[in-house]
């Protein structure tokens, strides 16, 4: 005899069962109707051993309907992370509401996790803002977010400007800069025609699918039909390729209408339409429909990483120059191989505060070294998209007022894109200076994949008897006076730190 209870009952009875399960949630439940098996898959804010697992499944067999003969359970640890939240946010409204998506970034998804509870701010245009909250679309996303993390959420909107346009006929725009556009494509089987014989059999990625005439292709999740107020019937279809989704509207033709009735959910179909924007917001139009077959054997391909760009646009790198009192690159000495085979950048940044997510760049100071030797230098205030508090200014040196005409992250990375390109990165506490590059140069479609060296784990390996291994107590032991935590002058003191460090790994 099986007990008749609602979702919130079953969670409430196995909370009970022990303070450990507070937070625990319900992420899904499998049903294998051919094997009479039930699976409660459960998340849960911190481990669960054997024990406490076979009392919940006790409590989810009291539950279950008898005509199930196995009863499963798993629990997994899921710990909510702000980064791993804004991940799965921005995944999610990519996938659920493209026309949002185009204009949000990584970067626009602000959160905080305060105890059981994830407050979390979008930042989006003032027609993105509006469409999310008039149609429901936080709280779906709240509701997703409680069925992936251990937490209750509430999200808000903030409005941000739109970003500058230009044309790419403008005279501003060099041809050197344009990237390169891939366009991913998935290759349908088995077409059968309804209105087009020379559609072909190749689609774009809904994920890709932005703007233009295009073709796409997926399994329809949902479709109903509609009049016009004149009467004229048209159809409104939902598709899934796996890379994203899509809806749009599709008005019937005479010739072919029969046909296009016999569509259902679950069928397959390759279609030609339009992207265009209706009153502010992106729309789609089926012009062109056949039948397919989606493959069976579809990967999904990473998405095309921008290279660096040709030239330089809006920071330029100037000749290296020292800003210290003694360097070590006045002596004639014979420098280490590993130093001299290869090209580095030395860099260090500066930033409103630790936390990613909730931080911005506001300085990045960068030193290449070519055969040894400093060679060029590249420097920049930056204006972040938070505030600089007080206890920053403190520490930094940099005020609002300094970085007011700065110019955004968004603008410097490509230019940095190229300084680094092809060379070896190297920073102190490497770290957290690459995962924010790694960050903000994502949200432009960049990937950093150069190799980096950490001089801090170095001096750890080779300098073991020293009290700490902070950068200004490692220059002291070397005598090198520098003005800490502006970022071009930590850049040259790692760069003076990493010739030493060097220096005693050739000899061990």
């Amino acid at each position: 005899m099986f007990t008749v209870k609602s979702h919130s009952e079953f969670i409430a009875d196995i909370r009970a069962l022990d303070v450990k399960l507070k937070n625990i949630r319900i992420n899904s439940i499998e049903i294998e109707r051919e094997k009479s098996k039930i699976r409660y898959n459960f998340i849960c804010d911190v481990a669960i051993d054997e024990d406490l697992q076979k009392r919940i499944l006790g409590e989810a067999e009291k539950i279950t309907n008898s005509a199930f003969t196995q009863v499963e359970i798993t629990v997994k640890k899921i710990v909510s992370n702000d980064q791993l939240i804004s991940t799965e946010i921005y995944r999610y409204l990519a996938e659920k509401y493209p026309s949002v998506s185009i204009f949000l970034k990584p970067t626009d998804i602000i959160c905080s996790v305060i105890g059981n509870v994830v407050k979390y701010v979008l930042r989006l245009t003032k027609d993105g803002a509006e469409y999310v909250t008039k149609n429901g679309a936080l709280t779906k996303l709240n509701e997703h977010l409680a069925k992936c993390f251990c937490s209750d959420f509430a999200g808000s909107t903030e409005i941000k400007e739109a970003e500058e346009s230009i044309s790419l006929l403008s005279d501003e725009v060099y041809e050197s800069e344009l990237q390169k556009i891939e366009h991913r494509t998935i290759r349908v089987k088995d077409v059968i025609v309804i209105d087009d014989y020379n559609m072909g059999d190749l689609a774009l990625y809904i994920e890709d699918a932005t703007a233009g005439d295009i073709t796409v292709c997926g399994k329809i999740t949902e479709i109903s039909e509609r009049e016009t107020k004149n009467g004229k019937p048209f159809l409104i279809i939902h598709l899934d390729d796996t890379t994203g989704t899509t809806s749009g509207v599709y008005f019937s033709k005479k010739n072919t209408y029969h046909k296009i009735k016999e569509l259902v959910v679950g069928d397959t179909i390759i279609a030609r339409g339009k992207i265009g924007d209706y009153n502010g917001r992106r729309s789609f139009t089926f012009e062109k429909i056949n039948r397919c077959t989606f493959p069976a054997d579809f990967v999904k391909k990473d998405k095309y990483k921008k290279s660096a760009p040709k030239n330089y646009k809006t920071i330029f790198p100037e000749p290296a120059k020292t800003i210290k009192v003694k360097t070590v690159f006045d002596a004639e000495e014979v420098l280490p191989s590993e130093l001299t085979d290869k090209v580095y950048v030395v860099f260090d940044i500066e930033t409103t505060g630790l936390e990613l997510t909730r931080s911005g760049i506001t300085e990045i100071g960068a030193v290449k070294l070519v055969n040894g030797k400093p060679t060029e230098q590249f420097t920049t205030l930056v204006k972040p998209d938070y505030r600089i508090d007080e206890e920053n200014e403190k520490l930094t040196g940099i005020s609002e007022e300094m970085v007011k005409d700065a110019p955004k992250i968004s603008t410097v990375i490509p230019d940095f894109m190229k300084f680094i390109e092809g060379a070896i990165l190297v920073a102190h506490n490497a770290e957290f200076d690459v995962k924010f590059i790694k960050y903000f140069a994502g949200a432009e479609d960049y990937e950093v994949k150069n190799e980096v060296i950490d001089t801090m784990a170095l001096a750890r390996k080779y300098m073991p008897q020293l009290k700490n291994h902070k950068l200004n107590t490692i220059a002291d032991y070397f005598g090198i006076v520098f003005h800490h935590h502006r970022a071009l002058a930590d850049a040259y003191c790692t760069v003076e730190v990493l010739t030493e460090l060097l220096k005693i790994k050739n000899k061990v």
